[in-house]
């Protein structure tokens, strides 16, 4: 068998996430593979029929959430055509972009070999119809944010986020290294939170972003988010919007 890594993009504002499921639910994984098994019993290198190939993605998104840097990884009894990326391409929706196909090692895999992970959530202040799809409209008046890149200091390095999981129990950990959560001005009205770190826990990159804003309109202290940080205790139940997250960079994939 020869393994494959592609690097892609997609939005996801029309899929029910990344992951496939079952029925006619349109997921961004499903939607690959639909064309990659075309494409691959076009060719006659693929598997048989009754059994189409399947990727494996570097991460699981939720519906409606984005990614400018996304990698996955399949396997195909026979080498690729040397046109495969441009009709892979032709036969996908224009909301999804493969960028590149590389070969790679047997035993090469895109979800335990990424060394980190970047998420950036977008959001604006001002109604604008052409950022609606790719950032978070939020109503906000002023907000705080030295209280805010307080708290985001107390949030880096390693520690225990299982107050800021939808399901700790099913994760072997809940403790993450965040290398960077920092906080951006964009443009009028136009705001970017970023957050680097080994790996992140379902969920976690959205209610972080929900309580940081609390943080910033004062319903919340940086003290209070520290303390839940420490006890693991969730605040409130609550998370920011899908459409303004991103996965915006994974590291140690891509061919050097």
């Amino acid at each position: 068998m020869h393994r494959y890594f592609v690097q892609l993009a997609y939005r996801g504002t029309h899929y029910r996430g990344w992951q496939r499921q079952s029925g006619d639910t349109v997921t961004v994984q499903g939607t690959i593979e639909a064309a990659l098994a075309r494409v691959q019993g076009q060719s006659g290198k693929g598997p048989a029929a009754g059994d189409p190939p399947k990727v494996v993605g570097c991460g699981r998104t939720d519906a409606g959430v984005h990614a400018s840097d996304y990698y996955l990884h399949f396997d195909v009894e026979a080498p690729l055509r040397d046109n495969w990326l441009f009709i892979m391409n032709k036969l996908l929706p224009d909301d999804i972009v493969l960028y590149r196909v590389w070969p790679v090692a047997p035993g090469a895999h895109v979800r335990y070999d990424a060394t980190g992970r970047t998420y950036d959530y977008y959001f604006h202040t001002r109604a604008d119809p052409f950022l609606a799809p790719v950032s978070s409209y939020l109503e906000l008046g002023e907000f705080d944010t030295w209280a805010m890149e307080m708290a985001l200091r107390m949030l880096t390095g390693p520690h225990d986020f299982r107050a800021f999981c939808l399901t700790p129990d099913r994760h072997n950990t809940t403790t993450c290294e965040l290398r960077e959560a920092s906080f951006h001005r964009e443009g009028e009205g136009r705001y970017r939170f970023r957050f680097v770190a080994d790996r992140f826990l379902r969920g976690m990159i959205r209610i972080l972003v929900y309580q940081l804003l609390r943080v910033g309109q004062g319903e919340l202290s940086p003290d209070e988010l520290a303390d839940a940080l420490a006890s693991g205790e969730r605040i409130s139940v609550g998370q920011a919007p899908p459409q303004g997250l991103f996965l915006s960079r994974v590291e140690g994939l891509a061919p050097g």
